[in-house]
């Protein structure tokens, strides 16, 4: 695929490939310049970036399946091999480079080792021996993966596979202390991520990305306003592969994707919340492919992937038809137009961030009254089987209590039963008694009266 490199927003720098050749050339082009070839046998995996002092860098893997570094050294090319795969045992592919103050280098490889496709990191000075570094396993060597720089950081995009479900997940490097951060999983899905891109604007990461459901090959564009990732937000869906890509221009958000070798676009002027209906490009060719755009400095513009082709100069898809700042340096500033779209889309944006968080305030404030309302009625249940288990033991102690009455009362009838039997007893036998001694008595009379005769 081919590179434009921005050289201090003054010139373009296109780096293209050509049979097993690597060409550049300059736009705009002043008395016909011809394309200038910097590198042969080269196979089809290379990628290109500037340094600080707008020399060219170019990694590309050679016939002999070598790493090369190309440089530009004092109007000259210099070179160095990375790495010797004469047996193409690491089957490199993919790659991917950055520079930023030292060299950056992504690429997939096998790992002969472990049976494994790896996503190889390798940061390296010009004249400093590192060795590269595994950082994950990834499905296949094919696995589609992006990176890109924002404020000294290195953001990488990428799949894994986890127990049988795929993850989209972003990484960070460090580039001031030479470290990854935590990774953060955006979505998870049942079936891979055929192709995704992202871009940064004003700490926003905003990402599009493209799955199969149900048969249909759907775009989905999520965002990480306030830190927080949104629900992703379908954009388009399609029998045909679409492969979008994402960018940011003069605060609106464009996603663009091909369909049937048609160029469509959809936008968001509303910082994400929607998006228009997908339309036909302006612009169309049946051999756009991707470019990746790289060293422009301005916050007006987002992101280094893009649908683009060659009509006398480089045509990047949506981006050359509002280009209001000459970025391509294929036309004049349009100061006029730029004025409106910044004051329109400033607006909009002013409108739907506080929109949205007011959104969150009053989601936040519904969450609240749910939970206490979750807890009062978590306490009312309690209550409730409180209130049931002191009936069933107050109905239990009713019980106890009128069986124990019977207890007393029988009780104390019998009591009352033996007390009276036993009074009858006596005073039967305290008369027996009396009459007894009454009858002892009359004969101790009678005999006495015997006595006295």
């Amino acid at each position: 695929m081919p590179f434009l490199l921005s050289k201090n927003n003054a010139s373009n720098l296109l780096i293209d490939k050509t049979g097993e050749s690597i060409f550049y050339r300059h736009y705009p082009s002043k008395f016909n310049q011809r394309a200038i070839v910097i590198a042969k046998s080269t196979s089809n995996e290379y990628a290109a970036s500037l340094d600080e002092y707008n020399n060219i860098h170019i990694i590309y893997k050679n016939s002999n399946n070598s790493l090369v570094h190309l440089y530009e050294n004092n109007n000259k090319f210099d070179k160095k091999i990375l790495l010797d795969d004469y047996n193409n045992a690491y089957q490199i592919s993919n790659l991917k480079y950055i520079y930023y103050r030292k060299n950056y280098l992504f690429y997939c490889a096998h790992n002969p080792y472990e049976k494994t496709s790896d996503l190889i990191f390798h940061s390296f000075m010009q004249n400093e021996y590192t060795e590269p570094q595994s950082l994950i396993s990834i499905p296949h060597l094919a696995s589609p993966y992006e990176c890109i720089l924002y404020n000294d950081i290195i953001y990488l995009l990428c799949q894994l596979q986890n127990n049988g479900s795929y993850e989209l997940n972003l990484y960070e490097y460090n580039i001031n202390n030479s470290s990854w951060n935590e990774y953060e999983t955006i979505v998870t899905s049942t079936t891979p991520f055929t192709s995704y891109s992202l871009c940064i604007n004003n700490n926003t990461i905003h990402v599009t990305y493209e799955k199969i459901e149900s048969s249909l090959n759907r775009i989905y564009y999520i965002s990480n306003i306030k830190e927080k990732w949104e629900t992703p937000l379908e954009i388009y869906s399609s029998i045909s592969r679409l492969s979008p890509v994402i960018f940011t221009y003069n605060n609106i958000i464009w996603i663009n994707f091909k369909e049937n070798n048609q160029l469509k676009n959809s936008l968001s002027s509303n910082n994400g919340l929607s998006f228009t209906t997908p339309q036909l490009c302006s612009s169309q060719s049946k051999e756009a492919r991707y470019y990746y755009f790289y060293g422009y400095k301005s916050n007006n513009l987002s992101g280094n992937k893009f649908y683009g082709y060659i009509n006398k100069y480089p045509i990047l898809a949506v981006l050359s038809q509002v280009d209001t700042d000459n970025i391509l340096l294929s036309n004049n500033s349009n100061l006029e137009i730029k004025s409106i779209i910044e004051n329109f889309t400033s607006t909009k944006t002013y409108n739907s961030i506080t929109l949205k968080q007011e959104i969150e305030e009053q989601k936040e404030i519904q969450k609240n009254i749910s939970t206490q309302y979750d807890n009062l009625a978590k306490m009312a249940k309690e209550l409730q089987e409180q209130a049931k288990m002191w009936k069933s033991k107050f109905a239990k102690s009713e019980q106890e209590n009128k069986k124990l009455k019977k207890k007393i009362r029988k009780a104390y009838v019998s009591s009352f039963n033996n007390t009276t039997a036993t009074s009858s007893s006596n005073n039967v036998v305290k008369t027996a008694d009396k009459q007894s001694n009454s009858n002892i008595s009359a004969t101790n009379t009678k005999n006495q009266g015997e006595d006295l005769i």
